[in-house]
């Protein structure tokens, strides 16, 4: 009996000494209790590898975040999921960023990627056989995608080189591969590629680059995106979910094969598309007085185009003490 007896005392010892190790694997490192985070990251536009890498590194977990990861094809979806409260967070590109955000109660928390001088190299101008340089464009069949923001590109390229947009045909698709169809079938004389896409465009026959985007005074940045009353409930989980994320960031920058490694496996894209991938992006954390300038040119631009049925207030659309607390020197905007 006193054996039994002991035993029974060794197992409750026991148990309880491995559910005080569970509880300590669900805290950050300043002992703080794990919060759950349903963040939604895309399948397209880079794949979110920053946030993939933070992930599966167990960065997120590191600082008291146990991460609820939903794959969505695009960022507008993410938001979109985030509108019908499916996730937490979303990301989106400025565009498609500015259209959504007059819909319900959404505060930018910071920036995601910024382009650069030499990252915007890789967003290329296409053009069949017969055009070689950006004055030949007029009376041209342009490749768009409707509704993104290389509707915007478009409009400021032609400006750039006084091309009125009256005097090119605007030929809309859906995805790339019906945008290479077009090209193929002979419908579709010029596009603007990115990233491995382009690849895909010049091994048709005849197609070849005529210039890139870094011929003219353009980025194109993305953001993360919360809810407001989330931000004001959960500060510091969107403090912990920043640092995570620049932790992903390092972990990209210093280990391309273990990146692609991640990529495959989540994603199945090629090692040779995610290394060119990590060429044209520049993943960031922090909003920047040029960040909000940027969104500011570009909101107005869709309102003299009406294009943005409701206006709001930019500055009400951003929240960025949490960013503020986890890296100051990265916010340089001020209201």
């Amino acid at each position: 009996m006193k054996r039994l007896y002991g035993l029974i005392v060794f197992s409750l010892v026991l148990s309880l000494f491995l559910a005080g190790c569970s509880n300590d694997s669900k805290t950050n490192t300043e002992g703080e209790k794990a919060a759950t985070v349903r963040i939604g990251i895309d399948t397209a536009a880079g794949g979110s590898l920053q946030i993939r890498a933070a992930n599966v590194e167990g960065y997120f977990e590191n600082h008291g975040i146990e991460p609820q990861i939903s794959n969505f094809a695009y960022g507008l979806d993410t938001i979109n999921a985030l509108l019908t409260e499916q996730t937490d967070t979303g990301l989106a590109a400025d565009y498609a960023l500015l259209n959504s955000l007059n819909r319900g109660d959404l505060v930018i928390l910071s920036s995601l990627t910024n382009s650069t001088s030499e990252t915007i190299k890789y967003s290329e101008i296409v053009a069949v056989k017969g055009i070689d340089e950006p004055s030949q464009l007029k009376g041209k069949r342009i490749g768009i995608a409707k509704g993104t923001v290389s509707e915007y590109h478009w409009a400021k390229y032609l400006e750039h080189f006084k091309i009125k947009e009256e005097e090119v045909h605007y030929v809309p698709f859906s995805t790339p591969d019906e945008a290479i169809v077009g090209v193929k079938k002979g419908d579709i004389d010029v596009v603007l590629a990115n990233g491995a896409i382009v690849e895909k465009f010049k091994a048709i026959d005849g197609v070849h680059k005529i210039d890139d985007l870094s011929s003219i005074d353009i980025s194109f940045n993305s953001y993360l995106v919360a809810h407001k009353s989330f931000v004001e409930k959960n500060p510091k989980a969107v403090e912990n979910i920043l640092k995570a994320i620049k932790e992903g960031i390092a972990y990209v920058k210093e280990n391309p094969d273990g990146t692609t490694e991640i990529a495959y496996k989540e994603l199945k894209i090629k090692k040779e598309d995610v290394l060119l991938e990590l060429k044209r992006s520049n993943f960031t954390v922090g909003f920047k007085q040029e960040d909000f300038d940027h969104l500011s040119t570009m909101k107005q631009w869709l309102i003299e185009r009406n294009l943005l049925k409701e206006d709001f207030d930019l500055e009400d659309k951003i929240s960025l003490e949490p960013l503020r607390k986890a890296f100051p020197e990265s916010v340089t905007y001020e209201k």
